[in-house]
């Protein structure tokens, strides 16, 4: 589900291109995939409440990671929180309580529960999978081109008349794929065209400077 570029040799009439496929914000749950893959496994051997608790952990971080956009400074402000909170709980020796309760609380998921939580995310990223097949973007020297549909359809744009901005504005976001948002501005659109949670856009925006022949801080001198 990343980029791709088919690199060009000289002389050879090959043409160079860059592959950017868009990916739907579902992807940032493939923390609680692995989590439910391994429960999963680890059923049986580990005590239930540990693995639930473990599961419920994992489930809660991924729901904030989708639910709020981390800035810079939110992000700054939950570190300093949770280094807060930590610095309380060692200074007032509160680990043990905390473990007592959240033991109390007794989170039960059976093996087949997290089965089916891995299978139903499995089977939701084959779909996202097979849809980044036929609706992706393609950056050549000569056009830009959106394709999608199963019956391929495309259309069109000319490089000279695009302009793009490469935005990185959350923290979590990058770092669990490294992904952001490149937004295509064109006199052939009345609307700015945004491509949400592209996989190593930073990458992704040198090729397509290269391909076009762009010098990058020119193409976007205010992006992040």
């Amino acid at each position: 589900m990343s980029d791709e570029t088919s690199s060009s040799v000289p002389n050879s009439g090959l043409e160079l291109r860059v592959v950017v496929r868009p990916l739907p914000k579902v992807v940032f749950f493939y923390l609680t995939w692995l989590a439910s893959f391994g429960c999963a496994m680890l059923s049986g051997t580990l005590p239930s409440a540990v693995l639930g608790l473990a599961w419920l952990g994992v489930f809660i971080f991924n729901l904030g990671v989708i639910s709020f956009d981390f800035t810079e400074e939110r992000a700054l402000l939950v570190v300093v929180l949770i280094g807060a909170g930590g610095f309380g709980v060692y200074h007032f020796d509160l680990m043990a309580s905390i473990q007592s309760w959240l033991l109390a609380l007794n989170p039960v998921m059976n093996q087949g529960f997290y089965w089916i939580m891995f299978v139903t995310f499995t089977v939701i990223y084959l779909f996202v999978w097979a849809n980044t097949r036929v609706n992706y973007w393609e950056f050549r020297p000569n056009e830009v081109i959106h394709r999608y549909g199963f019956f391929s359809k495309a259309k069109r744009y000319r490089p000279e008349l695009i302009r793009w901005d490469r935005v990185m504005p959350d923290v979590m976001e990058r770092l669990l794929l490294g992904t952001g948002t490149m937004v295509l501005t064109t006199s052939q659109e009345p609307h700015p065209l945004v491509l949400e949670h592209v996989p190593g856009v930073s990458r992704v925006d040198e090729r397509i400077a290269a391909v076009l022949g762009v010098n990058i801080t020119a193409a976007h001198p205010g992006s992040g």
